[in-house]
């Protein structure tokens, strides 16, 4: 590119350089995705921790170069003109799983458009599975070789989309936001179709990232008893948990022993992979899920269900899909009102962590992404203690279920 016709990105890479072969991977990314030295002179990653705490034992030749490593990318005015027959790289600004599934979708409408194009993925981290349908696409989970990078005609930094740098108040619509600023249409919504005279397979995903969009163990256990009412004894439920956020145990025993004696549900503790993730859910023909990565996967494959929102805007976060049904909590307190924005917890000044609503504060007040882990607090407001438009969903759980039920009825009748 010339370069009147660049800026440096926004993201900021770490350069480094070894002539011993290496391999720089995440545990909870599919194998086929790993990634592996080619020979180059150097490489670039935005994981320089990783680096460090994987490559730099094993390798002694390597050498970090630099740590304010920023790329020429082609700028926002610029992401109208065509990119037919061209080689594209873009650069994944997070691995959030919700996010990177809105920048999928953008991606399946920018392949229509360039069906000729070949694209990169750069930083896809931990979200690498959620890319993996996407057709003329190299994945780079982690680094790129000098070799790699020389391959691609543009560099696009997809931080620069409107919103991100605000996106952990207040949510963006990924595939609506890229598909306008790149002037390409959206793909049709995906579909699916409940097979008749199968045993219906019914999924709940509770547990998202924050105890601000975590369903209480109540509210579920009701939703179980709620959903074998309209499915009838021999639906299977399957109730997928977090093993990552350290609650599992404590969330498990709160949702009671009557739950977990039911002979047609089962629960499962987690997946190692995102992979594994979302072929669960594509193989679900109903779910019930929390605010969380899995609501957007069912966005992947059209898959029916509800989706019970809390902190953010159920409305924004569907974007144009309709798939899941938005239930969302109309909390009204003192110093808040749902849907606040919040997509996690935030702290104080002096350090108290929570929501406005959780610690009787105005949003000011809440200064910053708190910088220490509290377990104990995790763990109590994800069971027994949620946050307060958390806990409404209970008082207005009656509502609920008569909106669960005849949705139910609808998808299945329609099946």
């Amino acid at each position: 590119m010339a370069s009147s016709n660049v800026h440096l990105s926004r993201a900021r890479f770490t350069r480094f350089k070894t002539r011993q072969p290496f391999e720089f991977g995440l545990p909870n990314v599919a194998a086929g995705i790993s990634q592996k030295s080619d020979g180059s002179a150097s490489y670039l990653t935005r994981v320089s921790s990783l680096l460090r705490q994987q490559v730099l034992p094993r390798a002694a030749s390597v050498k970090i170069v630099s740590d304010e490593i920023h790329l020429d990318v082609l700028p926002k005015p610029q992401w109208t003109r065509s990119f037919d027959r061209k080689r594209v790289l873009f650069l994944i600004p997070a691995d959030a799983l919700g996010d990177c599934v809105g920048m999928t979708m953008f991606l399946r409408a920018f392949l229509a458009a360039y069906p000729h194009c070949k694209i990169g993925l750069l930083n896809t981290g931990s979200a690498s599975d959620i890319f993996t349908s996407l057709k003329n696409t190299e994945i780079f989970q982690l680094f790129i070789s000098a070799h790699a990078l020389k391959r691609f005609d543009f560099i696009i930094d997809l931080s620069e989309m409107d919103g991100w740098k605000d996106i952990a108040t207040a949510p963006v619509d990924c595939e609506g936001v890229l598909c306008r600023e790149f002037d390409i249409p959206p793909v049709p919504l995906p579909h699916k179709d409940v097979a008749k005279g199968n045993m219906l397979q019914i999924g709940i995903l509770p547990m998202a990232s924050s105890p601000l969009r975590t369903l209480p163990p109540e509210f579920v256990a009701k939703s179980i008893h709620a959903l074998r009412d309209s499915a009838g004894p021999t639906a299977k439920i399957t109730v997928i948990l977090n093993a990552y956020q350290g609650v599992k145990e404590a969330y498990k025993a709160a949702l009671g022993e009557d739950i977990a004696q039911d002979d047609h549900l089962e629960l499962v503790d987690g997946f190692k992979t995102i992979a594994e993730l979302v072929s669960f859910i594509g193989n679900c023909d109903y779910v019930l899920v929390a605010d969380s990565g899995p609501a957007h996967i069912t966005k992947l494959a059209g898959i029916p269900g509800i989706g019970v929102y809390s902190s953010a805007s159920s409305e924004v976060l569907h974007g144009r899909f309709c798939n899941i049904k938005a239930w969302q909590s109309d909390f009204r307190g003192e110093y808040c009102a749902a849907p606040c924005g919040l997509a996690k917890m935030h702290a104080t000044e002096d350090g108290k962590i929570g929501c406005m609503g959780s610690l009787a504060v105005t949003k000011d007040k809440l200064v910053a992404l708190p910088n220490r882990r509290d377990p104990a607090l995790v763990q109590r407001t994800s069971t027994t203690d949620p946050v307060p438009c958390v806990k409404h969903l209970l008082t207005e759980f009656d509502r609920f279920e008569a909106f669960l039920h005849a949705d139910f009825k609808k998808q299945i009748t329609k099946a």
